[in-house]
């Protein structure tokens, strides 16, 4: 029997794959036929994404996530989730959730996007053993971090400080 092992995901972004995350997604033809107010909101948007193009990401954790002592999330409690390419569904995990380790210890989430992000888990998350998300099964919910606009005080806290 043959089965492949899920693909998982951290935080690494190429400059390609950074680059892409601004791609428009509307063509000439589409952008032409817009009237004078979608037009100065898609004006404003490019203006934006080329004064502050993305230099990072943050992958939102799901179950199935890894941390780096071998704790993987089992149950996440958000209502979001997330589809794999195999047609499974994850749930995303917020702070609060739990890790579970091979030997049975748990540890809780306790860092993630922040208060206004429903405080969803990400890959980088701290857990209350000093432990951290290190991969994701789930590819394309993510965060962009961009040039010169800061996150939330909220968002991946320095736990050590």
């Amino acid at each position: 029997m043959n089965t492949s092992l899920p693909l998982l995901y951290t935080n690494a972004a190429s400059p390609e794959f950074l680059h892409s995350l601004d791609k428009q997604t509307l063509t000439d033809e589409q952008i032409a036929s817009c009237t004078e107010e979608p037009l100065a909101v898609i004006q404003k948007n490019e203006a934006y994404k080329a004064a502050h193009p993305p230099i990072g990401i943050y992958r939102a954790a799901s179950e199935g996530s890894q941390s780096r002592d071998g704790g993987v999330i089992a149950q996440a409690s958000s209502p979001l989730s997330c589809n794999l390419d195999d047609g499974q569904t994850l749930r995303i995990a917020r702070k609060g959730d739990h890790v579970t380790y091979p030997d049975g210890r748990t540890a809780q989430i306790i860092t993630g996007a922040g208060q206004a992000n429903s405080d969803l888990a990400l890959v980088g998350s701290r857990l209350s053993n000093g432990d951290e998300i290190i991969n994701t099964l789930n590819e394309g919910f993510l965060f962009v971090a961009r040039e010169g606009v800061s996150m939330a005080a909220d968002f991946l806290p320095d736990v050590n400080a």
